[in-house]
Order: structure tokens, then sequence, then C-alpha cells
């Protein structure tokens, strides 16, 4: 069997059935199936272009196993069709194991935009698209809540000089940045048009995070991605590279099976800081992540002495670039 005919059928692989069950959702629709058959059958030739590029040509030897292929496969298909429905474990062993390290995990939803990176298609679902840096608003749906209070759930259109809030009250709220909109980095602010200048290198990018924290490198460095990875419009590619920084960031914990504020079951990675960043109160860092589809659910707080109490959440139900705020 050689590399050009080891597949038939990309789509027709072992947890294919469960990939269009999953969720409940319907039968692929035939449109995006095909697409999603150019988008693998693409990534196949790039890679075997690669490949003798690199390798001598008497002694090339395809980069993917028979899982692998079925694993692309199934990554793209799930990108195609909407990016929600495919298995954290299952197909072909690549995804993370139940009892993942948040390593594992992070390394496994960095991979996931990775592709969506290479594929750059434009079946590729909103939020994974590179329409991110152009596209003139930024749209976050967010449930919100704080101990004592009542959840709710606001929309967000954020703009590079303005944000617009459709509240859950019906009321619109507009506020302005004549300085544009901007996002931490290290000790300086990175503005909506600069974010693609950001390395993704994920050595370089961990400098520009953790620089000049004025206590634990680790702590600056999670709390900064997080703000990019939730509220930011940035690209596939400094996408992957963020999750890439915090795989390699230790003293993370993985608790499996964790429902979020919406009820959504996710995989939870939690931090527990020692020496706490002075504009900081003594709350630890928890997010729900569905690894399968590389989605941050929720990030939540627990009070640092009373593990497992929550005193606040943000449970994230849509994110993506938006080309008006209706």
């Amino acid at each position: 069997m050689t590399h050009e005919d080891q597949h038939t059928d990309l789509l027709d692989f072992p947890g294919a059935a469960a990939l269009e069950r999953a969720g409940r959702t319907e039968p692929l629709d035939p449109a995006v199936q095909a697409r999603a058959h150019s988008l693998v059958l693409g990534a196949i030739a790039a890679d075997a272009a690669d490949t003798q590029e690199t390798v001598r040509a008497e002694v090339v030897k395809p980069r993917f196993g028979r899982n692998r292929m079925f694993a692309l496969a199934a990554a793209v298909a799930a990108i195609a069709v909407g990016a929600a429905i495919l298995p954290v474990t299952d197909i072909g062993g690549d995804g993370p194991a139940a009892s993942a390290s948040a390593s594992e995990v992070f390394t496994s939803m960095a991979n996931h935009f990775s592709i969506a990176d290479r594929v750059n298609s434009e079946s590729i679902s909103e939020h994974l698209k590179g329409e991110s840096a152009t596209a003139p608003y930024w749209k976050t749906k967010v449930r919100t809540w704080v101990e004592g209070d009542k959840a709710h759930t606001d929309t967000v259109y954020l703009s590079r000089n303005k944000v617009f809030i459709r509240t859950q009250s019906g009321r619109t709220i507009t506020k302005s940045n004549p300085s544009g909109t901007s996002w931490s980095v290290g000790n300086t602010e990175v503005k909506w048009d600069d974010l693609d200048d950001l390395p993704t290198q994920p050595d370089a990018l961990r400098r520009a995070l953790s620089a000049g924290a004025p206590g634990s490198a680790d702590e600056q460095t999670v709390q900064q991605a997080g703000s990019l990875l939730t509220e930011a419009p940035v690209s596939p590619r400094l996408r992957s590279a963020l999750f890439r920084v915090l795989a390699g960031t230790s003293g993370a914990v993985v608790k499996e099976g964790v429902k979020d504020g919406a009820g959504r079951t996710g995989t939870q990675i939690s931090w527990k800081w020692t020496e706490k960043l002075p504009v900081h109160s003594d709350h630890n860092p928890n997010w729900i992540v569905r690894p399968s589809d590389g989605q941050i659910l929720e990030l939540n707080q627990t009070r640092g002495k009373q593990d497992g109490h929550i005193s606040q959440r943000a449970t994230y139900l849509q994110t993506g670039p938006a080309k008006n705020t209706n």
C-alpha cells in the first residue's frame, strides 16, 4: 500500500458513525462531506510535498500512519461541520486519554488549531477562520455569575475602538475607547491590528507573556493567555501557539467530567498560585475546556483557601468574528 492509495473513502473510519451521532447531530450534509474530503486530500498532498523536500527521494517514508490518517480525517471533518462533535478519545488514539495531563490536553487543543491554520478553508466554522484579525467585530456571548448575585447572559461586540454590549434585559450599552482596543502581553499593550505580529514560537511567546511579571511569571502567562484566547480576535496559528505555551506551563491539575455553568461537560484544568500577583485577590483559576474541538467553555475562580468553592464564573456560549452587531 502506498501513501497515495492507502485511502478509498477518508470518511469511512472507525468512529465515523459516532461522529455523526455525537451531540445528536444530523448526518453530514453531502456538500460539507465532499468539502471535508477535499480538505483531507489537500492536507495529504501538502504533507507528501513536505516529505519529498526534506527526505531523499529514494527513501521517502510516509509521515502519516493509518491511525494518524483516521485522526486527521476526523479532525478536518469535525472542523468542516462546526468543530463541536468529535469525541475526546477514541479515534486512532490521537486524542488525550481520560487521565491525560494538562500538557497533553493543551497539546491536543493546539494541534486542533494547527490543522485549522493549515487547511485555511472557507468551510471551516467561523471561529476557526483566518478572518479574526480582519472582521470588524469580535463577538462573545458569555454567561456571567458572581457569588451572591444572579447569573446573566450578555453578548459583547468588541471593535477596534468601541464595545457594544447587548444585555439579557434588552439594553444596549456602547462604550468608546479612543486609544484603541488592546490586550496586555507581558508589560506592554498590544492593539487589535498588531496581534498577528506576536511570536508564534512557544518559547518566544512565553517570554513575551511573562515579561515584567511583578510576581509569578507562570501566573501572568496563564492570565494573559486566557484573556487572549477568550476575548481577542487571535488567528488559529496564534491560538495554537498560546495552547502550546500553556502545555509547557507547570503546576496545572486535570479533572475530567466537570460541568460548566451551562451544563456542558468538559475537562477542568486548575492552577494554585502560592505567590499572588499584587493586583490579584486570593483566587485561583479553573478552566473548563473541550479538547475535542479546542474550545474554552468556561473560566471560573475558587477562593484560595476553599478548594472547590467557586466564587465566580464566565461561561462562554459563543465566540468568533462578526460582520455586524445584529
